[in-house]
């Protein structure tokens, strides 16, 4: 079957029948968001209004945990009328109810009662398990294929993902035959590069997503070895922060435009994205989630950088209502629109994603993610932050949990890291009691004093 033919039958019988296989309504989530690019921004704000207000009833009625919170908390001035007052949340505030999610409510209702559970790795703190809707996993999966879609993705079409974690489950094996996606893994070893750009080449493969230090790994090493992917027409990138560095050579080794997205895997939420047109701003998804940039007193002023708390619409299951990410932003003025006509609102810019890359003496690199791999995998490990002095030297800072077997988990490490670094790199373990907050008020996991120099360097020689 030609391409063409199999993107025309996949849009038009395979992607609805994978929506009825799992309960989903991704096809007519994708299709009522791409209609709703254009509307009017004074009508975008009343819908919000009124999603937000749908959430906060409900939650009310429905969540223990919120009706105390509420109760028991002082709250912030909001622009969105149903939140105004109401407190923050955050993490830590959700970990001490998990007993209550997903709610009773949204259980016992049939197939479409069914819930998805995600613990995170704890990349930027405490491992957390959250839980979502088939209503907001479908708006979630609606939102990526929105976003990559502005890169050109159709879905049907072939791409490939970049990964760290494996797909070994069957059903996901099938989706990416369907979907016609690569899945492959990828950490320091440029061997890993030959065989994604090999993929490429032999799979006409026309999409690319991965994050964005994985992304510069791979550019970095087709520019070096004189490679090509010219069936890429769309890169799209996430996970970490997309730093001028990493997009000058993602750019130039493919040849087309970079574009960022932002969000939160774990709690099922897609924020905001980059578009073809709209330089270094993005795009927010007013459909799925509001996004507020508060200070300690309320939303800040355009310029200004503020702390992202999101509430989501759509997960009946664990309603995330004002929940701190723990990143920070910048909103920008009410009256931004971009070039491409849509009315959608508009973020300045992004702040808080500062994870570096491992800088091996070899001239190849750990992306921050293998390690979010590597201590996913050690339970006794409460908190970890990795330090890198010296392109020869790493420091692995490490709190463990009672009974943690500290020279046994050593003993994995090294081995990992000197595989990964084709033993250049023989870490030295602090054991602490706690891990410094930075001063963007994150655990930041990877602080490489080379990259940072490095990326503080000027991109042009000139």
């Amino acid at each position: 079957m030609s391409s063409d033919l199999y993107d025309r039958a996949f849009e038009r019988w395979v992607f609805p029948a994978l929506d009825r296989l799992n309960g989903t309504h991704i096809s007519r989530t994708l299709a009522e968001l791409l209609a709703s690019e254009h509307v009017d921004p004074a009508e975008i704000r009343r819908r919000q209004h009124q999603q937000a207000a749908r959430v906060v009833e409900h939650t009310r009625a429905q969540s223990a945990f919120y009706r105390n919170l509420w109760t028991e908390r002082p709250g912030l001035p909001s622009a969105v009328p149903a939140l105004d007052g109401l407190p923050v949340v955050t993490k830590s505030d959700l970990a001490t109810a998990g007993h209550e999610f997903p709610l009773a409510s949204h259980l016992g209702k049939g197939r479409h009662s069914r819930v998805i559970t995600c613990v995170t790795s704890g990349s930027t703190g405490k491992p957390m398990t959250f839980h979502r809707s088939l209503d907001q996993d479908s708006w979630f999966w609606a939102l990526r294929f929105r976003i990559w879609g502005w890169a050109g993705y159709r879905p049907g079409a072939p791409y490939l993902t970049v990964n760290l974690n494996p797909r070994l489950a069957w059903k996901k094996k099938l989706q990416d035959r369907l979907f016609r996606c690569a899945y492959l893994t990828f950490n320091a070893d440029n061997l890993d590069a030959e065989r994604i750009v090999t993929t490429l080449q032999q799979r006409r493969i026309q999409h690319l997503n991965g994050f964005s230090s994985s992304l510069f790994v791979l550019a970095q090493h087709m520019l070096d070895h004189g490679l090509r992917a010219p069936s890429v027409t769309g890169v799209t990138a996430t996970g970490d922060t997309l730093f001028p560095i990493y997009r000058e050579t993602i750019e130039q080794a493919f040849g087309v435009r970079v574009l960022d997205y932002y969000g939160a895997g774990g709690e099922g939420v897609h924020l905001a994205s980059q578009c073809p047109d709209s330089g270094t701003r993005y795009h927010l998804h007013p459909e799925n989630a509001v996004l507020e940039l508060l200070d300690d007193h309320g939303p800040v002023a355009p310029g200004e950088i503020g702390r992202i708390v999101v509430t989501q619409f759509h997960n009946a299951a664990m309603p995330l209502v004002r929940y701190e990410l723990g990143d920070l932003a910048v909103p920008a003025p009410p009256d931004a629109r971009c070039a491409c006509g849509r009315t959608l609102p508009m973020l300045e810019r992004l702040e808080g994603r500062v994870p570096d890359l491992i800088t091996v003496s070899d001239g190849t690199y750990l992306v921050p993610h293998f390690f979010v791999v590597l201590f996913k995998g050690l339970q006794s490990i409460y908190r970890y932050q990795i330090y890198q002095q010296a392109p020869d030297h790493m420091r692995v800072r490490l709190v463990g949990h009672p009974g943690c077997q500290r020279q046994e988990v050593e003993g994995v490490v090294r081995s990992k890291v000197a595989a990964a670094t084709r033993d250049h790199i023989q870490p030295e373990f602090d054991w602490v009691a706690e891990i410094p907050l930075s001063g963007a008020g994150k655990r930041r996991l990877v602080i490489s004093d080379v990259n940072l120099q490095r990326r503080q360097a000027p991109s042009d020689p000139s």
